[in-house]
């Protein structure tokens, strides 16, 4: 059926809600690379040497992990040239971080004439990730899990999309582009949550998912929400930075609730190229 001219569809919202409800939304599976790499990183007993092997069976994970490796976030006092290399120095938290960050976006659906909105919101999740590890290297606290709570703060957007597209496809309409915006929105954090648990990720991380626009109501994992709730404000703040903008973040109040104040998010500015270099080699 040819699709309508774009507008407003009240029933779009109700079909999707429909498939929510049911569990019928198809979640993205986590390659079996990056499940290996985590297992991998979570025995203490492993070496860099066994690790170095496993990463070297994925050449687009191999790449990134030495682009990574050498960008300015880590400033190595020389080029990074193996993989041994590489995580004798970046260690295993961090080799877990770059695994899944690149096996998410390696995983990320494109719907065709919607690769504008995805490398957009790629962007945008790489420097929350970024920032969240600048929060929480400030704060003393684990840089290594606030950096995937940055990174995938809004890893239900590019589910919902796909499957918004599909009903859209289903019911011959042509949504407006404000409608698609409001249900992404809205529905993105519970669905990202329900991919981190699919995924077996550790429960702080889904309700910081679940959360980051109301940390509060993550209970006893509010501090992981409310880090990523500022990584996702400076997320947006920097793509046009400007005095302004950043007069308004000093006044938000999960500075507050972090024990931050105005001269720490001086001091998190002072980051803005470190964190800008760090998002782009995950790019």
């Amino acid at each position: 059926m040819q699709a309508s001219p774009s507008t407003f569809h009240p029933e779009f919202e109700a079909r999707l809600l429909e498939r929510i409800g049911s569990a019928a939304l198809e979640l993205p599976v986590l390659p079996e690379t990056a499940v290996e790499v985590m297992a991998v990183c979570n025995d203490t007993s492993c070496d860099a040497a066994r690790l170095a092997r496993l990463i070297q069976r994925d050449p687009s994970l191999a790449a990134h992990t030495l682009k990574v490796a050498n960008s300015a976030a880590y400033a190595p006092s020389e080029p990074i040239v193996s993989l041994q290399q590489a995580i004798s120095r970046l260690g295993f938290k961090t080799m877990c971080d770059i695994a899944l960050a690149i096996s998410v976006r390696n995983q990320m659906r494109i719907p065709a004439g919607q690769e504008s909105r995805m490398r957009s919101l790629w962007q945008h999740s790489t420097i929350a990730g970024a920032w969240a590890r600048e929060i929480a290297r400030l704060r003393r606290r684990n840089a290594e899990g606030a950096f995937l709570c940055g990174l995938l703060h809004d890893i239900g957007k590019p589910v919902l999309l796909s499957e918004l597209l599909a009903i859209s496809t289903s019911m011959g309409i042509s949504p407006a582009s404000d409608q698609l915006e409001t249900l992404l929105h809205r529905h993105h954090a519970e669905i990202g949550a329900h991919t981190l648990s699919s995924w077996k990720l550790p429960e702080w991380m889904a309700q910081a998912v679940l959360h980051h626009h109301a940390p509060d109501a993550a209970g006893e994992h509010a501090e992981f929400a409310r880090t990523a709730q500022l990584a996702d404000l400076l997320a947006h703040a920097s793509l046009q930075p400007d005095e302004a903008t950043d007069a308004v973040l000093k006044e938000h109040p999960v500075l507050a609730d972090l024990d931050l104040y105005s001269e720490d998010l001086d001091t998190l500015f002072e980051r803005r190229a470190a964190v800008t270099e760090l998002a782009a080699a995950y790019q």
